[in-house]
């Protein structure tokens, strides 16, 4: 059976520009997004996937670029929430591309809550110059 998976690629120009491209990729679709940001877009977005969640009502997101504007970058964001009050938590994909007739794509990501404090990690802690891309994948029960 395939897992689920997020890859995270980044490209950094000589002024440590980064342009990121990101594809989520579930068995039966794929997302894909990118869009200009520095070392450090992922960090705040890392740091508190690793404490999720703090609760049953625990929200956390990354959202990036805007749905309907054709002259903007490709709107992406990543939520990750408690899918049942005994602590079940999955990851919410929102993806459009901003082109006309272009696919607007919204699924779920079911994965351990330790598998996302996982992702948090990887994004928190990511050394983009050393290593331009982190896969991480859903686990499940």
């Amino acid at each position: 059976m395939k897992r689920s998976k997020i890859v995270f690629s980044v490209s950094i120009d000589y002024d440590d520009d980064c342009l990121f491209d990101i594809n989520v990729i579930r068995p039966d679709v794929k997302a894909h997004a990118h869009f200009y940001g520095d070392v450090d877009t992922f960090a705040a977005f890392g740091k508190a996937l690793m404490r999720f969640p703090q609760s049953p009502t625990d929200t956390v997101s990354f959202e990036v670029g805007q749905v309907g504007h054709p002259s903007s970058f490709d709107y992406l964001l990543i939520k990750a929430y408690c899918a049942s009050p005994v602590g079940d938590t999955t990851l919410k994909i929102i993806a459009d591309n901003n082109e006309e007739g272009a696919a607007h794509l919204e699924f779920s990501i079911a994965s351990e809550a330790a598998a996302i404090n996982k992702l948090g990690g990887l994004l928190a802690n990511w050394q983009m110059k050393a290593n331009p891309q982190i896969v991480w994948k859903a686990e499940t029960r």
